[in-house]
């Protein structure tokens, strides 16, 4: 027979479980992506920034932008900024990983990087290079469907490597 009490130390076992478990995960020190962002923004608040591309109109180029603005920087066309970033083109780079017994790619590593330099008035520019790399396995009977999904994750990896670059300012402006 189930009793009110035996329903009550149920759920606060539960309640006493879920906080240790939520204490034990807050003391090692584990934070969300990107959930130090308030206190980044903050100190780049009122900052403004250069981005000089030799691709002014690529899909990175506006990629970058947007997350150098949501971070809190001035984007600036021409003038004095504060800071310089110099990015260079993407690149993009496909290779087999593992083949099938036709030796046909099974498959494969998708790598975009692009190198950046910051320049800052009255310091060293500092020179960068930032790396995604992603896996996905290919089926040689539908090219189709595998160009379609190399095209979504060359542009998730875009957006991912924009995030990165602006992370990477970030924390150097910062510290």
């Amino acid at each position: 027979m189930i009793t009110y009490d035996n329903i009550g130390q149920n759920a606060l076992g539960r309640w006493m479980c879920l906080s240790a478990i939520l204490m034990c995960l807050a003391g090692c020190g584990f934070q969300l992506k990107g959930s130090d962002a308030a206190s980044s923004s903050a100190k780049l608040e009122g900052m403004t920034l250069q981005l000089i591309s030799s691709q002014p109109r690529s899909e990175l180029t506006r990629e970058v932008s947007r997350a150098l603005s949501a971070t809190g920087l001035t984007l600036l066309e021409d003038g004095d900024a504060m800071l310089r970033l110099r990015l260079q083109p993407e690149q993009f780079t496909q290779r087999n990983v593992s083949l099938t017994a036709q030796a046909r790619a099974a498959e494969l590593e998708l790598t975009l990087f692009a190198d950046f330099t910051l320049m800052q008035a009255e310091m060293d520019p500092i020179d960068a290079r930032a790396t995604v790399t992603r896996q996905m396995l290919n089926d040689p009977r539908n090219v189709v469907g595998k160009t379609e999904e190399i095209r979504l994750l060359r542009d998730e990896m875009r957006r991912d490597l924009a995030d990165q670059i602006a992370r990477r300012i970030s924390h150097s402006l910062g510290s």
